[in-house]
């Protein structure tokens, strides 16, 4: 449990506070907030919302420039005054009952699992308990609770993500995914630069470059696909809520 009066900031945290971040006046006194769900998702303190939007960026010499916003759809996380996450960066929803357990995602047939120390190990979408038609993630965590792998799998497409991190921070450095989406088939490395960050010492803005390879499924006349490589850069801001 931590009290929502303080965060825990990390060591090394490159900038100072940020003016993006909004402190919720009115939730002054302490809650019975457990921190095990915003760790999870890479988040310092008591949170209550995340938004983050991304924007293109050009590399001009050695600096990135923002351009416009992305198509990349915007990334909202939720968490509630016990928190439980409520809508992962994930776009998956969590509804609880009045005892904490978890009863419905996108619907009834959703399903959640976590792991003897309480954090979110699967999640699956089901439209209805019928039939399987929808998509599940899975999610494993090295010993200081950061999610190091995510698989997600849907209809005819899946990826399996690395999480990489440095000097115990709780944010990736790098991301290695690899993508299948029917026979197309795509590696992509992330490595990202953080330049801002908030008193609590989440990142509060940072710059990604990646590093794509696309190629397609070998089969009988297709032995040898070629491969097409390309590099992409972003730049993300995210305004966060604290109780």
């Amino acid at each position: 449990m931590s009290s929502c009066k303080q965060g825990n900031k990390p060591t090394g945290a490159e900038e100072p506070a940020d003016s993006t971040v909004t402190i919720v006046e009115e939730k002054k006194a302490e809650l019975d907030y457990n921190t095990t769900d915003a760790r999870s998702f890479g988040l310092y303190g008591c949170v209550a919302k995340v938004v983050t939007t991304t924007y293109m960026a050009t590399l001009e010499g050695d600096k990135l420039v923002k351009g416009i916003i992305s198509n990349r759809t915007d990334s909202l996380a939720t968490f509630d005054e016990k928190g439980r996450v409520t809508l992962d960066p994930y776009a998956n929803p969590y509804v609880y009952d009045a005892d904490g357990k978890f009863i419905k995602g996108r619907s009834k047939a959703s399903q959640m699992n976590r792991d003897k120390d309480g954090r979110v190990i699967s999640y699956t979408n089901r439209e209805n308990e019928n039939h399987w038609e929808g998509y599940s993630y899975e999610f494993s965590y090295d010993k200081e609770g950061r999610i190091t792998t995510i698989e997600w799998g849907g209809w005819e497409e899946g990826e399996s993500y690395g999480l990489t991190y440095q000097d115990g921070k709780l944010y990736p450095s790098s991301v290695h995914i690899d993508g299948l989406a029917c026979a197309d088939i795509y590696k992509t490395d992330i490595r990202y630069r953080y330049t801002k960050f908030d008193e609590q010492g989440n990142w509060t803005a940072r710059e990604m470059y990646f590093d794509i390879m696309q190629t397609t499924e070998e089969y009988e006349g297709n032995e040898n696909p070629p491969k097409d490589y390309s590099k992409e850069y972003y730049i993300q801001e995210r305004i966060i809520t604290y109780y």
